[in-house]
């Protein structure tokens, strides 16, 4: 156990790993205006900073669900690395909880966007008050609901089919639709006021479902992939800022054991003296 400030949180030191890329899971899709200049970050730095958070894919060895990182492990695979460092964590235990990302949207009047939501084939939208449109959200009767943050008028998206498969190719579908058009940002309420707060400009909320992590596993493991930016995988004990080679991921001459082997003494040797440090405490961090 790592040294702490607070004898009384107990967090399980992060378990890195090098495995190979090809047995590493997407459960949603990854983000091209995110991941085409973290490609070039990643060739430019040479160092893999923050590994992205798997899972084990439960009755399917040497099998991996990237929880966190989808664009991370989409750029390693486009530039051609075999194998990637991740953190694998279980996520059955207190140390991960699955929390939903809502939409916020700036830069596209509510006019111009409803239209687009509208045209989307197999979907209704049904004007609503945002107290029902919560409730119906909970009960999964529902896609998402849009609310217009000056009227707070709330739009209820519906379909005939709510399997998963159906489900999420209707979200991609409705996230598709605004993300090329508007500014997106992304926040954890519901609350318009608060999205009015934190976001002067904004026009619209998109509010989307809770999902069990069952529902995770099955996307990853069946390729019905959720939109990017809606999953929150909150992590106790996340590793970041890890400063690893690249070159030690993508050296051919060495097999993936050697590789682990280097690993593992690398963090033997960042223990020892010191390097490593775990910060019990929520924080805000105003250089990312």
């Amino acid at each position: 156990m790592l040294h702490t400030d607070d004898s009384t949180l107990e967090v399980r030191p992060p378990l890195l790993r090098i495995v190979e890329l090809d047995h590493v899971l997407p459960h949603e899709e990854h983000d091209l205006q995110r991941s085409q200049p973290l490609m070039r970050r990643i060739e430019a730095s040479g160092i893999w900073l923050h590994p992205p958070l798997v899972a084990p894919l439960p009755d399917v060895e040497d099998k991996y669900v990237v929880l966190d990182g989808a664009n991370r492990c989409h750029s390693l695979k486009h530039l051609g690395y075999p194998h990637i460092l991740v953190q694998i964590v279980d996520y059955e235990s207190g140390q991960v909880k699955l929390d939903t990302w809502n939409h916020v949207i700036s830069e596209l009047p509510f006019s111009s966007m409803l239209p687009l939501i509208e045209v989307l084939p197999n979907v209704e939208v049904q004007e609503s008050d945002i107290l029902t449109a919560r409730a119906t959200l909970a009960r999964r009767e529902a896609l998402a609901y849009v609310v217009e943050i000056s009227s707070r008028m709330a739009y209820l998206l519906t379909t005939p089919d709510l399997s998963l498969k159906a489900r999420n190719r209707h979200l991609i579908d409705l996230v598709d639709c605004y993300r090329q058009a508007g500014k997106l940002d992304r926040l954890n309420s519901h609350d318009p006021g608060l999205v009015r707060q934190m976001f002067p400009t904004s026009t619209a909320l998109i509010v989307f479902p809770h999902y069990e992590p069952a529902e995770i596993m099955v996307a990853a493991r069946d390729q019905i992939l959720l939109p990017p930016g809606i999953s929150r995988h909150i992590i106790q004990g996340r590793a970041m800022r890890l400063n690893y080679p690249l070159e030690a991921l993508h050296d051919p001459h060495l097999s993936i054991t050697e590789k682990n082997a280097a690993l593992e003494k690398w963090v033997i040797e960042k223990i020892s003296h010191r390097a490593v440090r775990f910060y019990a405490e929520s924080t805000y961090l105003f250089d990312e």
